[in-house]
């Protein structure tokens, strides 16, 4: 488990016990003994010592982040940030809270990372780029430097962003992508070079 070894080798600086996975579908998978079926007021009554990390993070439920942590009526400081000790952290990044980082991903100088942001193994955010809240990166993305991803975007894994492009919010970009320019909001794209393959109507 990744908190375990995050704990055995320092990686965020403070030592945690999991007590669960807090859900509110019917629908559990693997160890089901770990899920806690609750929500709203009954995790402020029921964890009131306990902090929280956000694992959002499939192409089905990606734009609800801020909804559900709104849903949650947690204060943003019981979030907590996960950082795996392989993962390389510049001195002047800067990253959020709820945000959770894995296994030799990079975070370069000057990039800066939103709160309840979930970046997967071996994914580079180059200098000067930012990463809005709520935001997806899979694993082994590409993203060079002064690049915007805005709020509750997806960007799928092996995916590359050119230098000072803008993915809009709630954006997702197909894996293996190959952005060379802006993204707008609530459309996905796909390919090499990216091209839009699906647009959210405006109501």
């Amino acid at each position: 488990m990744r908190l375990k070894r995050s704990n055995r080798r320092g990686g965020t600086g403070t030592s945690f016990e999991l007590r669960g996975f807090l859900t509110t579908s019917l629908k559990t998978r693997g160890n089901r003994s770990w899920v806690i079926r609750c929500w709203g007021a009954s995790i402020r009554r029921e964890f009131a010592d306990c902090r929280f990390i956000n694992g959002i993070a499939s192409e089905s439920s990606y734009t609800r982040k801020p909804e559900i942590v709104a849903r949650s009526g947690l204060a943003r400081e019981r979030f907590v940030t996960i950082i795996h000790p392989a993962a390389s952290i510049a001195r002047t990044a800067q990253i959020g809270l709820g945000t959770s980082i894995m296994a030799n991903s990079v975070i370069c100088p000057d990039a800066v990372i939103g709160d309840h942001v979930i970046i997967l193994q071996n994914t580079v955010v180059n200098h000067h780029s930012r990463i809005a809240d709520h935001v997806t990166l899979s694993s082994g993305i590409t993203i060079l430097g002064y690049v915007t991803v805005e709020d509750s975007a997806f960007v799928g894994g092996g995916a590359s962003l050119r230098p000072y492009i803008r993915v809009g919010a709630r954006a997702l970009v197909g894996m293996g992508a190959v952005v060379v320019k802006d993204v707008a909001a609530d459309e996905t794209v796909a390919g090499n070079p990216a091209k839009v393959i699906r647009r959210k109507e405006k109501s």
